[in-house]
């Protein structure tokens, strides 16, 4: 007979949550109380999800590194009372069939281009600049272009896939989609492409691209694992800077085009996506030859502020541990292809928290490691819900707040909340991190992992497996 268990499902499952430990002053009015409302809350979370496997970990995280750049100050503000935004004009172009074929050329299908190119980040130029999607590869992924900018408080979405129109043949009038799924446009005679100017950027900031990365459409549409995020900064991405200029961009722009890798084990023939650039000048680009590294892990957590809420957006917070600075080396051929020689650290860093998201009403004290952060000090209305969708749109690359961490340790995952009681009664009540089987409150997951929209519980396929 086939029954749903709670499982592990893998390193792109999303949710888990953690268990609860009473101190000897507890939230409620007794003891009692407490152990009721703990109860309910496992009884409430196994009616929803089903029987909890007894060897079922709450820790979801793959622990994958990721990489930044120290942040910029370059020309962060400006005169008079605007201020700057990451929205673009959009508009549309036509790419004619020069363009598409010295593409296809030098990111030709199946071929391992990762010599071409080095690691990357470009620079806001003075002038306002254009950004092109101008072709997608066959792939059953399904994938999304952020741009980041420094001095810009959230990265902006550029692109979803499938957003593309192209003909096969001259003259023809038949316009057609890659879709979202793994069929490309290996044909493409003309491209008929959305174009996204932007003009309020941050001049000299640094900025880079990234591909959030789901295994396939319905993926991304249920919220079912967790994207990837592959940047230019870690040779994900390649950018060619000798392209041809097509004929509906201005004489006087320079012109660059970016090819895009969706996968870490991939081909590296970087034309899954493929977007162009151009600007009088395009921003300029820049080779990474000093990045940080870390490797972040995200945990969501509930206060057991009700026993059916299963949203987990009460606590977000990333803690990224084992940061350093590293040079990295590359050595060129003579054909001008570069290859890594060695990568270098300079610098041990500090582990780092950033609180994403803040969406219990109670007060409370997050403890990572050795270091301890209450939402009250910090936002002394604290009974307000920050970036969980309760009062407007969810911002996940919002940080409500940064601090440097220590003592904590990853595969312990001593990370724990202090929540204060209702009232005056001062009463707290701890969380910490679940032991297997239990019903969980806090989770671990990549930090890429959206939350849940407030009273949106975590979809019960993050959860299940049928056997």
């Amino acid at each position: 007979m086939k029954t749903s268990k709670l499982f592990l499902i893998g390193c792109f499952a999303l949710l888990g949550v953690a268990f609860m430990s009473c101190s000897k002053t507890d939230l409620y009015d007794s003891n009692a109380e407490y152990e009721l409302q703990k109860s309910t809350y496992t009884s409430n979370f196994v009616k929803k999800y089903g029987e909890i496997d007894s060897n079922q970990s709450w820790d979801f995280c793959t622990m994958a590194t990721s990489y930044s750049l120290e942040s910029s100050n370059h020309a962060l503000t400006r005169d008079g009372s605007s201020s700057f935004n990451a929205n673009a004009t959009v508009g549309e172009i036509l790419i004619e069939k020069t363009t598409i074929d010295w593409m296809s050329t030098n990111l030709k299908a199946g071929t391992n281009n990762v010599k071409k190119g080095k690691p990357f980040f470009l620079q806001v130029p003075e002038n306002s600049f254009t950004i092109v999607p101008i072709f997608q590869g066959n792939a059953t992924y399904y994938w999304q272009l952020w741009m980041h900018v420094d001095g810009i408080e959230e990265d902006k979405l550029i692109w979803s896939k499938g957003d593309i129109q192209y003909i096969t043949s001259q003259g023809s009038t038949d316009w057609v989609s890659p879709g979202t799924g793994n069929a490309g446009m290996k044909d493409a005679f003309e491209v008929k492409a959305p174009t996204y100017t932007f003009e309020n950027l941050p001049v000299e900031a640094d900025m880079y691209f990234y591909l959030k990365v789901w295994d396939d459409y319905d993926a991304f549409t249920s919220n079912a694992k967790n994207p990837r995020e592959l940047t230019s900064l870690q040779q994900m991405m390649l950018a060619l800077i000798d392209c041809p200029r097509p004929a509906n961009v201005p004489e006087s722009n320079m012109v660059s085009i970016i090819g895009c890798e969706d996968k870490k084990t991939g081909d590296f023939d970087y034309e899954d996506l493929v977007f162009m650039m151009y600007g009088n000048p395009a921003p300029p680009i820049q080779h990474v030859d000093e990045v940080i590294a870390g490797t972040p892990k995200r945990y969501m957590l509930e206060d057991l502020g009700t026993t059916d809420d299963f949203d987990f957006n009460d606590i977000v917070v990333d803690v990224i541990s084992g940061r350093v600075k590293k040079k990295i080396y590359y050595d060129i051929d003579a054909n001008g292809g570069w290859t890594l020689n060695h990568e270098e650290v300079v610098e041990n860093l500090p582990d780092q928290a950033i609180v994403r998201a803040a969406g219990g009403t109670l007060d409370f004290t997050l403890t990572i490691g050795n270091t301890t952060w209450t939402k009250s000090k910090k936002f002394p209305n604290y009974q307000e819900m920050l970036n969980t969708g309760r009062n407007g749109s969810i911002s996940y690359s919002k940080e409500l707040d940064k601090f440097d961490v220590e003592g904590y340790n990853a595969s312990a995952n001593n990370v724990s909340v202090s929540v204060v009681g209702r009232g005056n009664s001062g009463e707290v009540m701890t969380i910490t991190f679940p032991k297997k089987g239990e019903a969980p409150m806090i989770i671990a997951v990549d930090a890429p992992t959206n939350w849940m929209d407030e009273k949106v519980s975590v979809p019960t396929g993050w959860f299940f497996t049928t056997e």
